[in-house]
């Protein structure tokens, strides 16, 4: 298991000045929360991106301050940006060109100045008049000075042109394969999801603490399992829709969904000492695996702490939603004592290949007349007909049934061609989409 590791570009400054903007200018696939308050970005963000021809990693980090926080989790976020310019290749030092330099600003580039490696200072917000006032103050800075709006894009496509300078040459951008699989972790807040990427990518790479809401964006980092290319990304906790009510919560659970949006497989996360899966849980469940015809794996953590009445409770639990539950891979786990964690990544696997499956249409619709042979489905008391089927996608497996009268196939008979084919074929875990159509 390996990550894939490319000169890294960081985005680095103070808090509020236009780093995530910066970002998700520059950046395709990944996008970070924008929400006009400071110190928004807690974890590191990176994302492969191809700038003058060359391949790097582009990061953003968390507002720099140069004084220790008294916060555990701000100091954390702190740290991580610090550690950063240890890493990178280039870094792009953000200001806010509408305010001007302040004093954080000095302290940065003063200890910008220390580090062996090209240092390129934006000046953001230079559309607004103000900020034309005070752009040759920052020449004070010593590092060549680039005018850009990360809103609108101005001055951006120059600064890159430079940044491509610095860069080392890279293997041939067409050497790059973005990965095939991706995996997002999904569940509750402080059921151990940041635990769970941290283990599965062997590296301190989300922050942790115990406390809900430490995790405020999707987080992505891509590894190589069994010769597999796979993208992980850990997610915001995903509380009950009447109990979000802050604007930066409900752009969290947004990051959330649109990372189960980008996935093909989806982890779920429950608290397994917590003895219940909730009705939220559930929800997500159903969501994921029904609605969004995401490959779904559930597991329960925090098996430490987990009593034998805890145990019967769940099991009970998982008898009673065994319809949903019994399609889906489960697995107990430990983040803390890394009980069946080493198990997770082969699962992810298994999971993926059945995912990919191809079936002959010529054996799909022989395995389904049989089966309607034994049980003919009827609505309103006639019998349902039923032509063909072929597959036209994988992951998730979708097969189109070609019958006489799509709209009368509702949930309880496309339910029991699911069952088939469940029945006949390795497909657990896997998300199965049906849809019918004329012939």
């Amino acid at each position: 298991m390996s990550n894939t590791t490319y000169p890294i570009v960081a985005i680095v400054g103070r808090p509020n000045v236009g780093k995530s903007t910066l970002f998700n200018r520059i950046s395709r696939d990944t996008q970070t929360l924008i929400y006009d308050e400071p110190g928004v970005t807690r974890d590191v963000i990176g994302d492969v991106v191809l700038i003058g021809g060359k391949l790097c990693t582009l990061y953003d980090t968390g507002g720099i301050s140069m004084r220790k926080q008294q916060d555990p989790i701000l100091e954390e976020v702190r740290q991580r940006a610090l550690g950063m310019l240890d890493r990178a290749a280039v870094i792009l030092f953000v200001c806010d060109g509408e305010v001007g330099p302040l004093p954080d600003d000095f302290e940065i580039a003063k200890l910008l100045h220390k580090k062996d490696i090209p240092v390129f200072t934006l000046i953001n917000k230079t559309d607004i008049v103000q900020a034309q006032e005070h752009v040759y103050t920052f020449e004070r800075f010593g590092f060549p000075i680039y005018q850009i709006s990360a809103t609108h894009g101005r001055g951006i496509d120059l600064v890159l042109k430079e940044v491509a300078k610095q860069l080392p040459k890279t293997a041939p951008a067409d050497e790059y394969e973005k990965a095939r699989c991706r995996v997002a972790i999904i569940g509750k807040p402080n059921v151990g999801k940041s635990s769970l990427m941290n283990e599965l990518v062997k590296e301190n790479r989300v922050i942790v603490a115990d406390k809900p809401g430490t995790t405020r964006e999707a987080v992505s980092e891509q590894i190589t399992f069994y010769q597999e290319d796979i993208k992980l990304t850990d997610t915001p906790g995903m509380r009950r829709q009447r109990g979000v009510s802050e604007p930066l919560e409900q752009l969290m659970v947004k990051s959330a969904l649109r990372a189960i949006d980008a996935a093909h497989i989806v982890i779920l996360v429950v608290d397994g000492a917590s003895g219940e899966l909730s009705d939220q849980e559930l929800k997500l469940a159903f969501y994921v695996f029904e609605e969004k015809h995401r490959s779904l794996i559930v597991l329960f953590n925090k098996q430490d702490l987990v009593t034998e009445e805890q145990k019967e409770d769940l099991g009970r639990q998982k008898d009673q939603y065994k319809y949903l539950l019994d399609k889906v891979e489960m697995l107990s786990i430990s983040c803390k004592t890394g009980k069946n964690v080493g198990k997770v990544l082969p699962l992810i696997n298994t999971v993926w290949q059945r995912a990919q499956q191809q079936f002959a249409s010529d054996e799909l619709t022989m395995t389904l007349k049989e089966s309607l042979m034994h049980k003919p489905l009827y609505k309103g008391g006639q019998m349902l007909t039923f032509a063909r089927a072929q597959q036209v996608k994988h992951a998730p497996i979708t097969i189109e049934l070609v019958v006489g009268n799509p709209p009368v196939w509702e949930a309880t008979q496309l339910g029991y061609i699911e069952n088939q084919l469940r029945k006949n074929y390795d497909l657990k875990g896997a998300a199965l989409a049906l849809i019918p159509r004329k012939w």
